[in-house]
């Protein structure tokens, strides 16, 4: 399918919350095991290791997703969340304010608790998650005028899962939307990022929407140009086959920041 043929993460054809449950949380088992399982063991491990440390994260990604948020929370006391969506920040405000129409993440948040070795202490995790979350924004991927305005601190860590090749169209979007992301962080801060490499659509409903595709080095050329070194790095093959995504593998990454690009 052409370029021009996608739709992209902004367009009012992306129903979140399908979206969400349909690639994290409520669908094909083995699917979400590589989408979702697969992180919060990594997440788990990373904020659990001690390598990255502090009081302030923050948390941007696709969807309004909660589920990155579980093990960060034992660290961070003052979490902030963005997105670049009204509906996604509104999906994400459902599940903090335990509305009616919120995805359910118990699944993810009992997985945690597990590996935790406390599998009953779900309910008091979610509840650390809604006790820590400072401020849910959104952000203009157009607008840095915009984005300057928003009164958030200085970030010991910032989380992205999944979310630069969703926003961004060009290699070139990829650097400008690192860059803007993490003049946020703290010098010394890490930043934690997941992405899928080699991927050129996800499909939502009737729709297929656009990713940009990125392997292992353009990613570690793009992170070490905005000033990061990598401290730790994973490369994840797929084993699944879906019509829902075509990505060949998942990277995990850990970065350092130095300096400001």
């Amino acid at each position: 399918m052409a370029h021009t043929n996608l739709k992209h993460y902004l367009d009012k054809e992306l129903n979140t919350k399908h979206f969400v449950e349909s690639h994290f949380s409520h669908g094909d088992v083995d699917f979400i095991d590589e989408s979702t399982v697969g992180p919060l063991k990594q997440l788990h491990d990373i904020f659990s290791s001690g390598l990255v440390k502090g009081n302030t994260l923050l948390e941007m990604n696709v969807g309004g997703m909660i589920y990155p948020l579980f093990s960060a929370s034992n660290i961070f006391k003052e979490i902030y969340v963005m997105d670049c969506t009204e509906a996604s920040v509104k999906h994400f405000m459902q599940w903090l304010e335990k509305g009616h129409e919120a995805t359910d993440w118990s699944f993810a948040s009992k997985y945690v608790c597990q590996l935790e070795g406390n599998k009953d202490g779900w309910e008091e995790k979610e509840e650390q998650v809604r006790r820590a979350v400072k401020g849910v924004f959104k952000y203009d991927l157009f607008d840095t005028a915009s984005n300057n305005l928003l009164v958030i601190p200085q970030m010991d860590c910032v989380v992205t899962v999944f979310l630069f090749n969703v926003i961004s169209k060009t290699k070139e979007d990829f650097k400008k939307h690192l860059k803007n992301l993490t003049s946020w962080l703290k010098i010394d801060g890490h930043l934690v990022l997941f992405l899928t490499l080699n991927m050129t659509f996800y499909r939502v409903g009737d729709h297929k929407f656009h990713t940009l595709t990125v392997n292992e080095k353009c990613v570690r050329e793009v992170v070490t140009n905005a000033g990061f070194v990598i401290e730790k790095e994973e490369v994840f093959s797929t084993s699944v086959k879906s019509d829902l995504v075509d990505y060949k593998n998942m990277f995990f990454l850990v970065a350092r920041k130095v300096k400001n690009a």
